[in-house]
């Protein structure tokens, strides 16, 4: 999870990236049951039936839909692998990032019976 935030962080504070500034707000709520489709929330309260192949505006294209997580592949541009190079940065033709299930992110009460484990 500390892996998805921090690419997260880095694709929304990456140099001209219009791509990640256009970018709406995205949560991931699971795979649809007995379907290998998902349910994202673009934006606030606007629900969307994804499966992988389906592009995501702002994010990239669905690679992998699970239970528990979503895979999405942004291309960077020409412009920001330029950029990138020009800073001495590794340079890398697509981002993957890595979304989990929106309610695993939420703290949960971990009761007696669980902490021993």
């Amino acid at each position: 999870m500390k892996t998805t935030a921090l690419a997260l962080m880095i694709l929304a504070a990456w140099p001209g990236s219009a791509a990640a500034a256009a970018a709406q707000e995205l949560r991931y709520w699971g795979r649809s049951p007995g379907t290998a489709t998902g349910v994202i929330e673009l934006g606030h309260g606007t629900y969307y039936e994804i499966a992988p192949g389906a592009d995501i505006p702002g994010w990239g294209r669905v690679k992998e839909v699970t239970d528990d997580l979503l895979v999405v592949e942004r291309a960077r541009s020409a412009a920001e692998m330029q950029q990138a190079q020009e800073r001495g940065a590794l340079v890398h033709e697509a981002i993957e990032i890595h979304i989990p299930r929106h309610d695993l992110r939420l703290p949960r009460a971990v009761g007696p019976a669980e902490r021993g484990r």
